[in-house]
């Protein structure tokens, strides 16, 4: 009965631990190191088995060592086919126990071969056990311990009742000790089985609960690096991290993109070669500094960077410390944004607001002037009529008539400023090109063009557009007269129709109408569509107001290119309708 509830407990045991290990990926390759020791152990026994026989003198393999080579090779092909048959293991616990319980029983038989209990091999024990603390845990090392206890003590008793008597292969004559030596021997190895299992069990299972908690630390400081790379990867802010000495380190891709500069060409260089103006002040304590402004940790600054393609761009960027793990300064990170289209919004939006200023002032005097020269017209032509004989009369009428018309104008463009500005009702598929050769048509017709003016067009699609055709004509005639005005001495006048992007299937058809002109002075390049503001002396200011109010209001937008050797163009942008399905 003892007998089978200690199998059962055998059982119970290799149950438990394979719940424990089934899934443990590391067990195979403990397996694995186990064959391994064993390999080199039998292999360091035939080599021993060698030794003592070249040293005695006898045979190759004499009957003597005859045991000690068969054991080798036993040892040798259990652990080829054990490796060998691995892989194909499905329960790697049993399967643990079983080559632990082939090292103890092979354990066993070497004591049997060197003497019994005057072997010195008993101690080879004790890595058994250890083995199986490392594979199963301590309640594996302890089934262990007692297996080595119950073999070593069955062959002791055997040994002692002489119903077996153990070889010499290795060692003297046998000499017989009394009952007390059986027993000191037996409980001696006994107890540090035991407490080799324990100690083991106990080291195998800390060392286990320690690398379970390493690979957990490990895990989350992977989650944070990735956590911390996707934050940064992420933000559409560039973000540089730059060294004591100015070089930089690191660059996310809002970075890249934001300069147009690839990140090995980035990283590695110093600060002031991608921003000239901030620059590494090494008797600063904040260490960035600007040519215009100081900059302390964590204040906000403006500054102009162009770009390899030559683009504009206005940067907001911010400079802070960045801390070592010392706590000192072991560099700064710089984290900046574009600020370009925020800024053309602000202006567009400064620009809206003085448009309105001007539209009510418009709308306020069109009806208290429009009137009244109305009548100063008439009552002037009726007065030239009856002085046709007096030549210095009629050309005092003359200029009476021309400053009277040239008012007429001014409110004419107020009132469109006031009106024109509205959203309009009548919007209509209307042909770019079509328009565009008419308006052309009609300014030679009123002999807008010079003889000196040459007029080039390109249409790469003929596109339709929807929008107010009145308005439309308004704005083309508007540019197209104020380019020809440029050029008062000649020049030559470009509209091309495109796609805005490259491909022909873009949403947007661009127009660009450039002169050849002196272009536009750099200090005066933000106030040309301002109300009332005109370089020419009998401008009213109002015709590139007039342009920008409608191409806004038609879901359009504009864009003024300055060119550095001469001339400008007024670019527009206009969503194409979508074509009917009966269109041909």
């Amino acid at each position: 009965m003892q007998g089978e509830q200690t199998g059962t407990n055998f059982e119970s045991a290799i149950r438990d631990s394979e719940i424990a290990n089934l899934t443990d990926p590391s067990l195979a390759r403990k397996i694995r190191l186990l064959l391994l020791f064993r390999l080199l152990l039998g292999l360091f026994f035939l080599l021993l088995t060698i030794f003592a026989q070249t040293r005695h003198g006898w045979e190759f393999l004499s009957a003597h060592f005859q045991p000690l080579y068969f054991f080798s090779i036993v040892i040798f092909l259990f652990t080829i086919v054990a490796a060998l048959s691995l892989k194909h293991i499905d329960n790697l616990v049993r399967f643990a126990y079983l080559q632990l319980f082939f090292d103890v029983e092979a354990v066993t038989v070497l004591i049997f071969l060197s003497g019994g209990v005057e072997s010195l091999f008993s101690f080879l024990y004790m890595p058994v056990i250890i083995s199986a603390a490392l594979l199963l845990n301590r309640k594996g090392s302890l089934w262990v311990a007692s297996l080595c206890s119950l073999s070593y003590g069955l062959l002791l008793d055997l040994q002692y009742f002489d119903w077996i008597v153990p070889l010499q292969v290795i060692g003297g004559t046998p000499f017989y000790r009394e009952s007390e030596f059986y027993l000191q021997s037996l409980l001696m190895n006994i107890a540090g089985f035991y407490l080799v299992a324990y100690l083991s069990g106990y080291l195998a299972e800390e060392l286990k609960k320690s690398s379970q908690l390493i690979l957990e630390h490990k895990k989350d400081f992977q989650e944070l690096e990735t956590l911390h790379r996707n934050i940064v990867q992420s933000i559409t802010s560039g973000l540089l991290t730059i060294s004591a000495d100015g070089v930089i380190r690191f660059c996310n891709p809002a970075c890249e993109e934001i300069l147009g500069l690839p990140r090995d060409r980035l990283e590695r260089c110093h600060v002031s070669d991608i921003f000239p103006s901030v620059a590494i002040s090494s008797g600063s304590h904040d260490g960035l500094t600007s040519d215009k402004n100081p900059l302390s940790n964590g204040s906000r600054n403006e500054i102009v960077y162009r770009r390899p393609d030559g683009q504009e761009l206005r940067l907001g960027y911010t400079g802070s410390i960045l801390l070592g793990d010392d706590g000192a300064s072991s560099g700064w990170i710089f984290i900046f944004q574009d600020l370009t289209r925020l800024k053309a919004m602000e202006e567009h939006m400064r620009r809206m607001e003085r448009l309105a200023i001007a539209g009510n002032i418009a709308a306020e005097i069109a009806h208290e002037i429009k009137n009244p020269l109305a009548s100063i017209s008439g009552a002037v032509e009726l007065i030239q009529d009856t002085v046709q004989h007096d030549a210095e009369q009629m050309r005092l009428f003359g200029i009476m008539h021309r400053e009277v018309q040239r008012i007429d104008d001014l409110v004419t463009d107020f009132l469109w400023l006031a009106r024109g500005a509205r959203q309009s009702v009548k919007k209509e598929a209307v042909a770019v090109v079509e328009n565009l050769q008419e308006i052309l048509a009609l300014l030679q017709n009123r002999k807008k063009f010079g003889p000196s003016h040459r007029i080039r067009t390109s249409f790469e699609i003929a596109p339709l557009i929807f929008i107010d055709a009145h308005h439309f004509r308004q704005i083309i005639w508007n540019l197209v007269t104020n380019a020809l005005e440029a050029m008062p001495q000649g020049g030559e006048l470009s509209i091309h129709v495109r796609p805005e992007a490259s491909s022909a299937e873009s949403s947007n058809v661009r127009i660009d109408i450039r002169d050849t002109g002196n272009g536009i002075a750099e200090g005066i390049r933000t106030k040309v569509t301002e109300p009332f503001f005109s370089t020419k002396t009998s401008g009213t200011g109002l015709g590139l107001s007039i342009v920008y109010q409608l191409v806004e209001n038609s879901a359009g937008r504009i864009e003024v290119t300055h060119h550095e050797d001469s001339g400008t163009t007024f670019s527009l942008f206009f969503p194409i309708s979508p074509p009917f399905p009966l269109a041909k």
